[in-house]
């Protein structure tokens, strides 16, 4: 092969230069084997959606407020001894009693001892009640007007009527006896369940002073603070819903507070809750309730069409010209169901994207699925 004339006057390393810078050129570019285009296509969809109507629906009407169990009626059941230790317990923090159930014993020895002295007493005041009528009976058969003098007359009855008082006195003081013998046994006032015990085995407690603490019939209530104008809507006999674990317990509504906190300008409402105990609720729990005040009519959407981004609620509607979504912020009121009503923000025929909308950005470009 022979050089060109023009060529052959360059060096040999200048002209591989120049042969090389030629093959690289764009005009003489070829893909290499195997390589595949990634150019990417426009107008193509990110995510393919699925759309759902707003619609109106028929729904509950709830009022949702908290408040705390307590005790429908408490029983406190005190010492009505003095002087008289007790002498052995017999229920529990806990416990279910009876009516007429015995809970504790105080020493019956000195109560006995007293007792035993009062029937003496009561008999020797039968006694000399006994002579002193006998006497007193003699005295008015005398039907001689000289035989006894009206002094003597009057001396004899009058010491009848004092015997019979003794004897009246020493009646009533072995009555009393009789009492203390069977307040020695402290019973229960009623049925219901034992919430506190402050009796102490050896102890002298004083007269009047707690022994135990009784839920009677182990009725609890649910008691719900509310404002005035939520007093208004709620009526005795109203149905409501106790919250607890997960569960709902039935209740119904038993009184309202007939007078209204001047400070806090609220009002109790005192629900009754049957089967309190055997569904776990415990005095003092504090817990969310609902009463159910009818229906109404109200604007909804599927809770999947809604996301929360910033502290705001937004849903996603389509554009179908452009096939393109758009991000619409929602002031919503409650779930119910499957759905969550909306107070402003679409309305009833609009259509929503009815899930994935945590992938969805506004404006990006979607596929409607059916």
């Amino acid at each position: 092969m022979k050089i060109p004339m023009v060529l052959s006057q360059y060096p040999v390393a200048m002209l591989a230069a120049v042969l090389l810078l030629g093959a690289c050129s764009p005009g003489t570019e070829q893909a290499a084997p195997g390589a595949a285009s990634e150019t990417e296509v426009p107008g193509k969809a990110s995510l393919s959606v699925e759309l759902a109507a707003v619609e109106e629906k028929t729904i509950p009407l709830t009022l949702s407020v908290n408040g705390s169990v307590a005790a429908w009626q408490e029983a406190v059941i005190g010492s009505q001894l003095n002087g008289v230790r007790i002498d052995s317990l017999r229920a529990e923090v806990g416990d279910v009693v009876k009516k007429g159930q015995t809970l504790a014993l105080f020493d019956q020895q000195t109560v006995n001892a007293d007792l035993a002295q009062a029937k003496a007493g009561v008999a020797e005041a039968q006694a000399l009640f006994e002579q002193a009528k006998l006497n007193a009976d003699m005295i008015r058969n005398i039907t001689d007007a000289g035989a006894v003098s009206a002094q003597e007359r009057n001396q004899v009855i009058a010491a009848e009527k004092s015997a019979q008082a003794r004897l009246l006195s020493a009646r009533a003081l072995q009555t009393q006896q009789e009492i203390r013998l069977r307040n020695t046994a402290v019973i229960a006032l009623d049925d219901g369940v034992i919430s506190a015990r402050t009796a102490t085995l050896g102890s002298v407690p004083a007269p009047g002073q707690e022994l135990f603490r009784l839920v009677r019939q182990q009725r609890l209530e649910w008691q719900a603070e509310v404002t005035d104008a939520e007093l208004a809507r709620i009526s005795e006999g109203m149905a409501a819903t106790v919250f607890s674990g997960g569960e709902a317990i039935q209740g119904k509504v038993r009184t309202l507070s007939p007078v209204i906190n001047a400070q806090s300008r609220t009002g109790m409402v005192y629900v009754d809750v049957p089967g309190a105990y055997a569904k776990g609720l415990k005095p003092g729990m504090y817990l969310r309730g609902e009463f159910d005040l009818g229906q109404q009519t109200a604007t909804v959407i599927p809770q999947t069409a809604v996301i929360e981004r910033d502290g705001f609620t937004y849903a996603f509607t389509m554009d179908e010209a452009s096939s393109k979504v758009q991000r619409i912020k929602l002031r919503v009121n409650k779930a119910q169901g499957e759905f969550i009503e909306v107070l402003e923000g679409v309305k009833p025929g609009d259509k929503v994207v009815k899930s994935g909308v945590a992938f969805l950005a506004h404006g990006d470009l979607v596929k409607v699925i059916q």
